[in-house]
């Protein structure tokens, strides 16, 4: 078939996801869009632009192979032909074969609840403004590129406790504060010499005494969007070892999702709050709070495996946890517990400056990862947070699907519209651009 020699002119990328499987194809259809879900192993790296001759969307994933179970899937439902997979140099392409010109999102989700991880493509009838390119033959073909707009990400590191608060002491001598900031210290200096793709900055640059409120809103105070806050375990059995990451358990966020709602926090963060209502004000709040919930389970899915792939330190699962630290409902959150003071191993590989070292770096590749897999969907203070949009005149569902880099699905989703319903001018309407 045509498609498979389309294969050979799409230059290939680096490859960074040695040992990863495709291990299924599958899709569904709607009225609305067709979706094409690619089951992995792991997470990875993974490209995605048309064929040179715009009859078909191909998907590029990194240092994978296919199993034996992953062939082509018939789909035929108008707009995608079929879906197939093949084995290349340096991983599988994915071809998505389409019967007519379509546009796509395309976004990752973690393996969860015995799902595993999944790249999902939702493809939707594309529009004369939004027609695939036509090849050339000066440029045959498509320019790979990853999902997503690139932007610097700013992470804020938290070295757990300082000041009058120790944290928890160990063998050797350890204590936690002074090994906390020197990890933060460490990684965030790993994180800035990265090339500008992810910032760094502390939330302590000294053996200070922070507040857990104080630690979020230094994070904030500095644009960051992700939080990751070091600490150090400690337990009466000396056996204990081994790095646990947290994020935030649904109480949690539910504390947080309250106490926001109580004092008005909420109205004023989302421009509401003379608007009275209510009931916009808690779709707002949960849409974003359970991106940022997603997103924090995939950033300490994402340094856990970076860990774990370097043999550092025994690697427990990531848990949910309702620490105070990690309610905060403007940014993706976890809380890394890189071993324990008490564990005679554990404690000798962190009192070892090459060590903290190792550990810095473990932390920082596994932040970077979360950039590559999961970049912002748009550039601006906005990307991927819900917003109020208020209609004026000649707005339609689809004019602000485009203008927010979303679907007309997920407006009617978003606000429980039917198809039937119109919009009238005034009406505020919920949005989460780039999603």
């Amino acid at each position: 078939m045509y498609l498979a020699a389309l294969v050979l002119l799409v230059t290939p990328a680096l490859a960074n996801a040695a040992g990863v499987a495709v291990t299924g194809l599958r899709h569904s259809s709607t009225d609305a869009r067709t979706r094409v879900v690619v089951d992995l192993s792991r997470g990875c790296d993974y490209t995605i632009d048309y064929l040179p001759d715009a009859a078909g969307i191909l998907v590029r994933v990194e240092g994978a192979a296919r199993t034996d179970a992953v062939g082509a899937c018939a789909v035929d439902d108008g707009g995608v032909r079929s879906v197939n997979a093949f084995d290349r140099a340096g991983g599988v392409d994915v071809i998505i074969d389409l019967a007519r010109p379509m546009s796509w999102k395309d976004f990752v989700l973690p393996a969860s609840a015995g799902h595993p991880f999944r790249i999902v493509i939702d493809l939707t009838p594309a529009t004369d403004a939004a027609e695939p390119p036509a090849s050339t033959e000066q440029d045959p073909a498509p320019v790979v590129r990853r999902s997503g707009a690139e932007r610097a990400l700013v992470v804020a590191i938290d070295a757990g406790h300082g000041g009058r608060d120790a944290g928890a002491t160990g063998r050797y001598g350890l204590v936690e504060k002074k090994l906390t900031l020197d990890i933060a210290r460490r990684t965030a200096e790993i994180l800035n010499r990265g090339g500008g793709n992810v910032q760094a900055v502390l939330t302590r640059e000294g053996d200070t005494y922070l507040t857990l409120p104080e630690r979020n809103e230094r994070a904030e105070k500095k644009d960051a969007d992700v939080f990751v806050s070091i600490h150090l375990n400690s337990a009466a059995n000396s056996s204990a070892r081994g790095a646990e990451i947290f994020f935030v358990a649904p109480a949690g966020a539910e504390h947080a999702a309250s106490k926001a709602l109580k004092s008005g926090e909420a109205a004023h963060d989302f421009g509401l709050d003379q608007s009275g209502n209510d009931d916009l004000v808690h779709i707002l709040l949960d849409v974003n709070q359970q991106s940022v919930m997603a997103r924090s389970e995939q950033l300490a899915e994402s340094i856990l495996e970076s860990v774990r792939d370097r043999r550092l330190l025994p690697t427990r699962s990531v848990k949910q946890k309702s620490f105070s630290v990690l309610r905060t409902i403007s940014m993706p959150s976890v809380l890394v517990e890189a071993g324990f003071l008490t564990n005679s191993a554990d404690a000798k590989l962190l009192r070892d400056p090459a060590g903290r070292e190792k550990i810095a770096r473990a932390i920082a590749d596994g932040i970077q990862a979360f950039h590559r897999a999961h970049p912002p969907q748009r550039t601006g203070d906005d990307a991927g947070r819900a917003v109020v949009h208020r209609v004026q005149r000649g707005d339609t569902l689809w004019e602000l699907s485009r203008r927010y880099q979303t679907t007309v699905a997920r407006l009617r989703e978003l606000n429980g519209l039917r198809r039937s319903d119109g919009l009238r001018v005034g009406q505020e309407i919920v949005v989460q651009p780039g999603r």
